[in-house]
């Protein structure tokens, strides 16, 4: 949000208080007391007419249907930006009750139509009408800014009264609004003076002009209030009125208006005005440092009391400004008088910014002052981690020109700067260059800020984490020991960067398979980054966090931290913000295992979504990965082949690819071949194991496993599995290696160990809600899941609809009764003899043992077949696929 303890924010959300002399004008008001009851007013004409201290004199004769939220239009401004300010107007006007969710939304860098859609919602639930006035509304120029303000508009919210004050009409397509007469509109024609109201002015001004004189003076002016009030300051000291001597358009007008008045000051005080330009707003002390007088303070109360075109601001004590106008012309005079003095006017209000903790603004005034050393050293210093607030719009339009100083001369301190600047734009492969071309320039002495070092090795790490996953552990690793070199005393952001780089080296490490390491990590950033203030950096830790859950197979935490983090960020407005891509991989996985297929595509795609200007590329192969396990469990071979095509695209574009992803990927493909009839191909594809242990090391196994049953070799399929505790710390990968060691050893006949090792499946899956690993297109799942149910009269919901998912027989329907027990070896060696027609003797021969061994098996076999003879131990084992 913006930062509501900056003094430029507040500056923003002040309206001018109303000057000495100041003439009421009841029509304005009653135009605006009519407008305000319908969507939009709209207050347009050229600088000088008075606009914003109509619209502040009308407000502050409290007729309004509702309180009032004030803001002034920053220049800078992109959609972001303009909706931090818009809401935090509204938060810092008190004018939204505490449970109204705009107190919550903090637009975040991917704010578009989603966000906007909840603030209009939001907005729609006030319990009353609310005023929200917009001045300098020209100033927004932003497409996109723009097109939002038409939207909000458009929607008809009944309690939003929207007043845009600007020297323009606003580029907003208003015709329909018009046709409806929902829209007030207060033009120059209106703004201008009355001829009664012109003479009040004159009156209250000390220059009451007989009716032939204000006629002469009000048609010179045309009613132009600044016109009229300038020309009473130039005959101040005179006894015929200069308009006598000037003709011409209002910029005409104001020029020789003001060169009269000018002209008339002394030297000192024009060389104040001229000096104080430079700034926006000041206070006393500022226009001190500016000008060197120490009655700064004096001199600005004895220009508003004179109202000479000095306005001090309502409810920000000790601030002024000059009206926009007199600005634009002392500025210009200024220029032209004395150039040299401009830089350094500028490194005086820069210097006088940063001692009183405003970096952002000390930036735009370095820059304007080509202090880019000192710009890139406060920034890497101070205002850096600001780029991952809301007030990075902010900060990048103060940095703004050093593009056109790079393209006339690039050095360390420029390059160092823009890169900041590529990281907002997102152009990740301009950033490298740029740091790459800084750490060229670098020389060794150590009089070189260590801060410069400090950014370079930041563009690296974010490059990496961008577009190169398997250096970002490298490239994380490298900044932390930079930054344990820095005191925070030197470097106050240093306690930030060192957060920024363990994040980001805890995202590197599970995504190299070194998940107890991440874990750890993690842990401590989200703890510390909560206690910092770090909204986003807590929320990434958190997605990530909500990731290894998922690789660990706890599907329920996973699924419940990853709903936890989606709504907390949709709360917030962050939805679709790029540190939210772990959570939405995490809760596609977990949708994948438990084969909620639509859930896991919602997931995949809003992921995708965020992710597409984003700076993780590894949460975006992990979501691709995801996107090509659902068209697989659909049986979906065109749509598998088309997410592997789009997974290989990426991939080409993310090396190096760490160890986890590294193996997911071949594991993905691997799967595809086996879905197409090729587990020679999948085979090949998953064979480079890295390792014992982890993660993807599992992932292989399993599908390695798998290719050997589809090519009929349960005992390869065994060995691949062994021993099963390399499976050990994750859940979901130790319950599919048990039902495909079930399906092998049903294949080969050790029925006891088959269930056995379903039970184990069962008893991993079920807590978790895991079904995936179950639709193995196998027929022994079906037979081994049946007689899991028979052994263990399993009644639970579970396995019940495992079994009628894959279409097995339920017990209720099957003719025979329940087996209560395994057969053994040796008895199911007994039983392949059944079906013959071999007398027991001759079966005792055949397997070198007595015939009363023989019998005692047969018995047996009966008695846990549930059955008394031969021929329906036959029957019954039939069923049971054990013949």
């Amino acid at each position: 949000m913006a930062d509501q303890s900056s003094a430029a924010f507040r500056l923003r959300t002040s309206r001018a208080s109303i000057p000495p002399g100041f003439v009421q004008r009841p029509r304005l008001c009653s135009m605006l007391d009519r407008g305000v009851h319908k969507p939009l007013t709209v207050v347009s004409a050229g600088p000088g007419y008075g606009k914003t201290l109509a619209v502040s004199a009308w407000i502050k004769r409290g007729t309004l249907p509702g309180p009032v939220a004030w803001l002034t239009a920053d220049h800078s401004y992109d959609v972001r930006g303009l909706w931090t300010d818009l809401l935090g107007a509204l938060r810092t006007a008190d004018v939204l009750p505490a449970t109204n969710p705009l107190m919550e939304i903090l637009p975040g860098p991917k704010f578009g139509d989603p966000e906007l859609d909840r603030i209009i919602d939001a907005l729609a639930s006030l319990p009353g009408p609310v005023v929200l006035v917009v001045d300098d509304f020209h100033n927004i120029t932003d497409g996109v800014a723009l097109g939002t303000i038409e939207r909000l508009v458009g929607s008809h919210i009944p309690q939003l009264r929207l007043v845009l004050i600007g020297r323009t009409e606003p580029a907003l397509h208003l015709s329909r609004l018009r046709l409806a007469g929902d829209v007030t509109e207060i033009g120059t024609h209106q703004l201008v003076y009355t001829t009664a109201e012109a003479r009040d002015v004159c009156a209250l001004g000390g220059f009451p002009l007989a009716a032939e004189e204000l006629t002469r003076l009000w048609r010179r002016t045309q009613g132009w209030p600044a016109g009229l009030r300038l020309a009473l300051m130039s005959v101040a000291d005179s006894e015929v009125p200069t308009v006598d001597h000037f003709t011409g358009n209002n910029r005409r007008v104001a020029e020789y208006l003001l060169e009269e008045i000018l002209d008339r000051l002394s030297p000192r005080d024009r060389l104040f005005l001229l000096a104080t330009s430079v700034v926006d707003q000041m206070t006393a002390d500022l226009a001190r440092a500016l000008s060197g007088r120490t009655d700064s303070g004096a001199l600005l109360e004895d220009l508003v009391e004179r109202n000479a075109l000095t306005l001090k601001l309502s409810d920000r004590p000790g601030w002024y400004r000059y009206h926009p106008l007199l600005r634009e012309l002392l500025q210009d005079r200024l220029a032209a008088e004395d150039p040299d003095s401009v830089p350094e006017l500028h490194r005086l209000a820069a210097d006088w910014y940063a001692r009183v903790n405003e970096p952002i603004v000390a930036l735009r005034h370095y820059s304007c002052a080509h202090r880019w050393a000192t710009v890139a050293k406060l920034l890497g210093e101070v205002a850096l981690p600001q780029i991952l607030t809301s007030q990075a719009t902010a900060l990048v339009s103060a940095l703004s020109t050093v593009y056109e100083e790079n393209a006339r001369q690039a050095t360390i301190d420029t390059l160092v700067v823009a890169v900041v600047c590529d990281y907002q734009r997102h152009d990740f492969e301009a950033l490298r260059r740029r740091a790459d071309d800084a750490d060229k320039l670098l020389p060794d002495e150590p009089e070189v800020p260590l801060v410069y070092r400090v950014i370079i090795a930041l563009a690296r790490m974010v490059h990496a984490r961008a577009g190169a996953p398997g250096n970002l552990v490298e490239a994380s690793t490298a900044l932390l020991n930079l930054v344990e070199s820095v005191s925070q005393q030197t470097v106050p952001a240093a306690a930030a960067y060192t957060l920024i780089a363990l994040n980001n080296r805890a995202a590197g490490l599970v995504l190299e398979d070194r998940i107890v390491e991440a874990q750890i990590e993690l842990t401590a950033v989200r703890a510390q980054g909560a206690h910092a203030g770090m909204s986003l950096l807590e929320l990434s830790a958190t997605s990530y966090l909500t990731l290894i859950d998922a690789l660990y197979g706890n599907l329920a935490q996973a699924a419940a931290d990853a709903c936890g983090a989606l709504d907390l960020a949709e709360t917030k407005g962050w939805s679709r913000e790029p540190q939210l891509l772990a959570a939405y991989a995490a809760k596609a996985l977990v949708c994948l295992d438990r084969h909620d297929l639509d859930d896991a595509q919602e997931c995949i795609d809003a992921g995708l979504m965020a992710s597409t200007q984003g700076s993780d590329v590894g949460c975006r192969l992990l979501l691709s990965i995801a996107a090509v396990g659902v068209a697989n469990a659909r049986g979906d071979g065109a749509a598998a082949h088309a997410m592997l095509s789009r997974l290989d695209v990426l991939t080409h574009m993310a090396q190096p690819l760490p160890v986890l992803l590294a193996g997911w990927i071949r594991t993905a493909r691997a799967d595809v071949l086996l879905a197409q009839g090729d587990p020679r191909g999948a085979l090949s594809m998953a064979t480079e194991t890295q390792g014992d242990a982890g993660f993807a090391a599992g992932l292989q196994r399993i599908v390695r496993a798998k290719a050997h049953l589809a090519l009929s070799d349960p005992a390869a399929a065994l060995d691949t599995l062994r021993p099963p505790g390399r499976f050990t710390g994750y859940r979901a990968l130790a319950a599919e290696a048990a039902v495909l060691e079930a399906v092998a050893r049903g294949r080969l006949r050790q029925d006891s160990l088959a269930a056995e090792r379903m039970q184990n499946a069962v008893e991993l899956a079920e807590p978790i809600g895991l079904r995936r690993p179950f639709y193995f297109e196998d027929g022994q799942i079906a037979v081994q899941l049946n007689r899991f149910r028979h052994l263990n009269d399993d009644r639970s919901p579970f396995v019940a609809e495992l079994v009628q998912t894959m279409g097995a027989t339920d017990t209720e329907s099957a003719p025979h009764t329940a087996v209560v027990q395994a057969l053994t070896d040796r008895e199911m060696a007994v039983l392949k003899y059944l079906p013959t027609m071999l007398k027991s003797s001759e079966i005792a021969a055949d397997l070198f043992v007595s015939v009363n061994t023989v019998k005692t098996h047969q018995r047996s076999i009966y008695r846990k077949l549930g059955v008394s003879n031969r021929r329906e131990a036959v029957e019954s084992a039939r069923y049971w696929a054990m013949l």
